[in-house]
């Protein structure tokens, strides 16, 4: 959502459909379910490749299928911190000059920084407030995949 206020090309991989349909509501402009099509092929055809890839799966198979997705010149941020290793190509990262970075966490500045941006552009978060008795539940849905943006649990209802 903060990517389509920006006015970027939002372009969203995943391997569950519903998810990719969540993204398109959101904005995206293209989808890629990684199960059925080859994600890089689909961003090269589309718009020749993207500038920037966010990468948030915990999936060391997302991360090799990310590189193929960026063009000449393009960055890829790591935030999902799956187990193990990917294999990068020191001669294809070279010639390319494709950057790598990794980020966890914001400062506060940088919060605030999000929070003033969603206000000025009404970027609205998908959120739900359920009762702590749901909890269960909630978390079937979250292992599930079946949870569309945030759950607050309050624990006064």
């Amino acid at each position: 959502m903060y990517a389509v206020a920006m006015g970027l090309n939002v372009a969203a991989v995943d391997i569950d459909d519903d998810k990719l349909a969540f993204a398109k509501r959101l904005g995206a402009s293209v989808v890629a379910n990684a199960k059925q099509v080859d994600p890089a092929k689909v961003f090269q055809e589309s718009f020749g490749g993207a500038h920037g890839v966010l990468v948030t799966a915990v999936s060391p198979k997302a991360f090799e299928q990310a590189i193929g997705t960026l063009r000449r010149g393009g960055t890829m941020v790591l935030n999902g911190l799956p187990p193990g290793k990917f294999d990068l190509s020191i001669f294809d990262m070279v010639l390319d000059g494709i950057t790598v970075r990794g980020s966890i966490v914001g400062t506060r500045k940088d919060l605030q920084e999000a929070l003033d941006f969603a206000g000025r552009h009404k970027v609205k978060a998908n959120v739900a407030v359920e009762p702590l008795t749901n909890i269960n539940d909630i978390f079937a849905r979250m292992h599930a995949g079946k949870i569309e943006g945030r759950i607050v649990v309050d624990m006064s209802l």
